[in-house]
């Protein structure tokens, strides 16, 4: 900061928990145009004091991704209710079992991709708009901002991969956005995409669909929710709402409501099948 003259407040609205050197570099080099930082919180003023705000080049590759997505897909959305909290006791169960984090992230994860094979559309690459190519095996992108811009990493045969692998896929993702050490080949190749908007206070998200694919799903943060139980009784239970939203091209409205019921039988008998290491 000394070196090059630059003012706490500039630093400050960086909105970055770390300040690298880079960083500060950004700050006096206008043309600098590097990789990470996203929204307002990394962006530059360019040029000083013109109140023009500049986005990160990972912002602006958002962007590009966003408006062909908007501009050639012609998408629809639905969402389902699903009683999760089988699903996060299961959770903390084989979190101490595998001693590897896992979440409904990844348990939503595992039971997307082994749905490749009952709903093949929802993998499928679009090659005209009118004809689509059939997935080999389930490629599940995830979404990941940790503040240094959006990223989605994709878990690679995500059907047919024990738990634990897929967890440990999930960890180094979240681990590399913090480096900024992503390789190539971690982000490309997805066949669907799920979006996490895990804020307490966020309910439902509506995704974007990937340019080239069908389907994105949306999970959203648990909330408690009263039901009534099968005596009569009452009883305080956790539930999302599920969303996927997809290219009514290829995809009804029924086929996303059995899509999503199928992953909501999944979510809420978690521990069904032989044990996974």
């Amino acid at each position: 900061m000394d070196e090059r003259g630059i003012s706490m407040e500039q630093v400050r609205a960086l909105g970055r928990k770390v300040v690298r050197r880079a960083d500060l570099e950004s700050l006096t080099t206008p043309s600098a145009d590097r990789d990470g930082g996203s929204g307002p919180a990394a962006s530059r003023t360019v040029p000083e004091g013109s109140g023009l705000i500049e986005p990160s080049r990972a912002q602006r590759r958002v962007a590009e991704v966003v408006e062909e997505s908007h501009r050639d897909i012609p998408p629809a959305f639905t969402v389902m209710r699903v009683d999760v909290t089988d699903a996060l006791g299961f959770a903390r169960q084989e979190t101490r079992r595998l001693r590897v984090l896992i979440g409904l992230p990844e348990l939503l994860v595992r039971a997307t991709g082994r749905l490749l094979d009952r709903f093949p559309l929802c993998f499928a690459t679009s090659v005209d708009g009118r004809r689509a190519r059939r997935a080999a095996s389930a490629e599940v992108g995830v979404t990941v901002d940790v503040g240094g811009g959006m990223f989605v990493p994709v878990v690679r045969d995500a059907g047919r991969r024990p738990l634990g692998e897929i967890a440990g896929d999930l960890t180094r993702f979240r681990r590399a956005a913090l480096d900024g050490t992503f390789r190539e080949r971690d982000l490309h190749g997805g066949n669907i995409m799920l979006t996490l908007h895990t804020d307490a206070a966020v309910v439902m998200a509506v995704p974007v669909v990937f340019p080239g694919q069908t389907c994105a799903l949306s999970l959203a943060a648990p909330r408690p929710e009263v039901v009534e139980t099968r005596d009569g009784g009452f009883a305080v239970r956790k539930v999302i709402l599920l969303g996927l939203a997809y290219d009514h091209r290829f995809v009804n409205g029924r086929d996303s409501a059995e899509f999503l019921g199928a992953l909501r039988t999944a979510l809420e008998s978690p521990g069904d099948g032989v044990p996974e290491r």
